[in-house]
């Protein structure tokens, strides 16, 4: 039996308001992402998000940045209209305790097509003290 495959990335799409259709463009760049890799989460896996914001030399807003992971966290889960929406679209991460850690980083780049960041989701695992 060969592994399952955990890891996609995703480039995410330059933020525009309202944020629920950016949560929707988000969700589609990251099915896109794990549907070209055949990836698929199960409800027992335990995972990592490592977002890194391409904010070039802009200083970091801390609301601002709250914010987009939300949004990044509602899209994953399906929840297009906010976190007490009922779900309009499948999940692609099932249920929101399989995140065991965000990684947040500011990156210094500005790539072509002004997007916002990219998006690592991968499988979790325990790092020794």
């Amino acid at each position: 039996m060969s592994k399952r495959r955990f890891t996609i990335t995703a480039v995410l799409p330059g933020y525009t308001a309202p944020s629920n259709e950016w949560r929707r463009r988000v969700h589609s760049a990251v099915l896109d992402a794990q549907t070209s890799r055949g990836v698929g989460y199960r409800e027992s896996d335990r995972l990592e998000l490592r977002i890194a914001l391409f904010l070039g030399q802009r200083p970091l807003d801390i609301h601002e940045i709250d914010e987009r992971v939300k949004d990044i966290l509602d899209a994953l889960g399906g929840r297009i209209a906010g976190p007490r929406s009922r779900r309009r679209i499948a999940p692609i991460i099932p249920l929101p305790d399989q995140i065991r850690r965000i990684i947040l980083e500011k990156d210094t780049r500005s790539l072509r097509g002004r997007p916002l960041g990219q998006l690592t989701i991968s499988r979790y695992r325990r790092r020794r003290a």
